[in-house]
């Protein structure tokens, strides 16, 4: 006869959700989305004890600071929500995609960076690229009253004046910081894509991206013929830009 004792599993509190939740392991294969960054669920995480309720946190989440300084955003601290402000979701600044998880938020000046965005390194590399990237918190085109818009040199979009992006002063590159930045090997990114290769976290963003990145490669073609003249000599013949 069983001893009918019960088996206490340790629990924490967090306050994003109102259930406790435990240590969880993911397993290779497991398709599961933290509940803080919305990215896939790698390493050690918290599962809600509930049963049925489908909340998780990687431990990086639920470690997270409550208030933060950031360069992005000098004149006040940013202060982490664990909900959209706006109601069902928010745009990240840094990245221009929504989100519906939790965000870095300054409330007086309604500016939101997603908590996968707000630690991404200062500097990074890529294989198809002789020169470190350095993190800029908005496009070098920003205040220009010429109106020129800048482009990413991977995906071709334009790139609002706002949004942050890795750049190589030296040779006028830039990429998006999350949809272009990550470079997975020498293959083209259409290669990749068609041949079903998994994404890393931090190039999940592409899927978000790939129909606007559809329509401006759409525009660019219609636009050819104007953006001839649009190039900017003083910054080298590599990069077009438009109005």
């Amino acid at each position: 006869m069983g001893s009918g004792k019960t088996i206490n599993r340790p629990s924490v509190k967090h306050p994003s959700h109102n259930h406790p939740l435990r240590v969880f392991k993911s397993q290779e294969g497991d398709e599961i989305i933290c509940s803080g960054c919305e990215l896939d669920v790698t390493g050690k995480a918290y599962k809600c004890m509930k049963k049925d309720c489908n909340y998780f946190l990687h431990k990086s989440c639920f470690d997270l600071p409550g208030e933060i300084n950031h360069k992005s955003h000098p004149d006040h601290p940013l202060t982490l929500l664990y909900s959209p402000p706006y109601g069902q979701s928010y745009g990240c600044t840094a990245c221009g995609d929504s989100g519906s998880g939790f965000t870095y938020n300054c409330s007086e000046c309604q500016y939101d960076v997603h908590v996968g965005c707000v630690f991404i390194p200062e500097t990074m590399e890529r294989e198809d690229h002789e020169h470190p990237l350095t993190l800029l918190y908005n496009t070098p085109c920003k205040g220009r009253e010429d109106g020129l818009i800048f482009i990413c040199d991977v995906c071709e979009e334009d790139m609002s004046e706002d949004l942050w992006v890795y750049y190589c002063k030296k040779c006028d590159y830039g990429t998006h910081v999350h949809s272009c930045a990550v470079s997975e090997d020498d293959k083209p990114k259409k290669d990749r894509e068609e041949e079903g290769e998994p994404s890393s976290p931090a190039s999940k963003m592409k899927s978000l991206m790939k129909a606007r990145e559809e329509m401006a490669m759409m525009q660019l073609e219609l636009d050819a013929m104007d953006a001839a003249n649009s190039y900017v000599d003083s910054w080298g013949p590599r990069r077009r830009y438009y109005w």
